[in-house]
């Protein structure tokens, strides 16, 4: 019975995290409402202040259990397949930004909405997302390191810095693009950092495609 209650609890939990996750990526924190997100649930507002008692908490919970693993899944995660993760940071970027829809990227990026948006104004979320973005940076390290290793970095390249200026890049990708609703500009912004890429592998490597 207990394990059943704890089943219902993780749903709801899960179903509001969901529901809050859409509505804040597509209107902001501060333009969404507890009731607008309860609305979209099939829960009751008791249930969710059981959850989360301030809106708050659910911000910060948004960022700590839905768009941190989204990090890791979609940036990191990936580069366990390439041997040389440069390639992968490209095939990623080309994959997640510079496919997706104008429809899609008119939203923007949702860590880097939050950052903009909520890092300015609370101490509990710029906390929250500046660990997000470590983590961010600390994946594409680890695969760097593993890189330079193999010697498919030059051995005067710095990994942290490289991990630094990419994650940058990519929230600088995110947010010209929903600022221009021009998805064409992609090309513009992902050939220099391709060029980069090869000015800091190995000479003996190849092109990256």
């Amino acid at each position: 019975m207990a394990q059943k209650k704890t089943r219902n609890l993780e749903k709801s939990r899960q179903e509001i995290l969901s529901v809050a996750f859409m509505e804040v990526f597509t209107r902001g924190f501060q333009g969404v409402s507890v009731d607008d997100i309860v609305k979209k649930t099939s829960l009751t507002k008791g249930a969710f202040y059981h959850h989360f008692p301030t809106k708050l908490d659910l911000g910060y919970a948004l960022v700590e259990e839905v768009i941190s693993p989204m990090i890791i899944d979609r940036w990191i995660k990936p580069l366990e397949d390439y041997e040389n993760p440069l390639k992968g940071i490209l095939k990623q970027m080309k994959k997640v930004i510079g496919e997706s829809s104008a429809e899609n990227l008119k939203w923007g990026c949702p860590l880097n909405n939050l950052v903009q948006e909520m890092a300015p104004l609370d101490a509990g979320f710029r906390k929250r997302l500046q660990a997000a973005l470590n983590l961010w940076i600390d994946g594409m390290e680890t695969h760097l390191r593993r890189a330079k290793k193999s010697g498919l970095l030059r051995q005067n390249v710095d990994p942290r810095q490289v991990a630094h200026f990419v994650v940058m890049s990519h929230e600088g990708f995110y947010g010209l693009l929903k600022g221009l609703h021009d998805p064409r500009a992609f090309q513009a912004l992902y050939q220099p950092l391709k060029i980069y890429f090869e000015t800091i592998q190995s000479p003996q490597q190849k092109e990256i495609a």
